[in-house]
């Protein structure tokens, strides 16, 4: 397992920084997916100009989910919510030295739980997950990320793995979507 991870992501994963919970948050993250068994939940405390001033997380899963939890912490404390809400994943991928592959979704979950918990800090409700992607099939956009975090890659193996882009429209609506989501997965976004 250590030769597949950087020294930063063992390191974090080793000695997490901002582990826990904070007591009457601002704000509360929480993104995961039961199935592939990470589950993360962000905590922030944001002051009266927008700052956040604490930033705490709780998570469930494998080396790169808590040292992408653990390290995305750092990376928005003392930051405005609308500068924490700029990090992308490959943002947590490049302060971590990198990630395997198969575990970018990883820091993709982090910065989500970062999202989610300003969502809540500014009172906005999302039901992106529930979101039908593909409307000829009905395949979610849930559907859609647990299908490329368990190993879909490609337009193609995603089309395999959950059916979409193979309704009659041929993936003309979705198929657009989709690759978005295979480049945010990816780090590429």
């Amino acid at each position: 397992m250590p030769g597949m991870y950087s020294q930063k992501v063992m390191e974090y994963f080793n000695n997490p920084r901002n582990m826990g919970e904070i007591e009457n948050p601002s704000g509360v993250g929480e993104v995961g997916n039961a199935v592939c068994g990470d589950m993360m939940q962000m905590f922030i405390k944001v002051d009266e100009q927008g700052i956040i001033t604490d930033a705490k997380f709780k998570t469930f899963g494998c080396a790169s989910a808590i040292a992408s939890s653990s390290i995305a912490t750092e990376m928005i404390i003392g930051k405005h919510v609308d500068q924490a809400r700029k990090i992308r994943n490959r943002d947590i991928i490049e302060a971590l030295d990198g990630l395997p592959k198969h575990k970018i979704h990883c820091s993709v979950l982090a910065a989500d739980a970062i999202n989610k918990a300003i969502d809540n800090y500014l009172g906005i409700v999302r039901g992106e997950a529930e979101e039908i992607v593909c409307k000829c099939n009905g395949i979610t956009r849930g559907e859609l990320e647990e299908a490329i975090a368990h190993g879909a890659f490609t337009l193609e193996q995603v089309a395999e793995k959950t059916g979409a882009t193979t309704g009659p429209c041929g993936g003309i609506h979705c198929g657009p979507i989709i690759e978005e989501m295979l480049k945010k997965y990816s780090g590429e976004e």
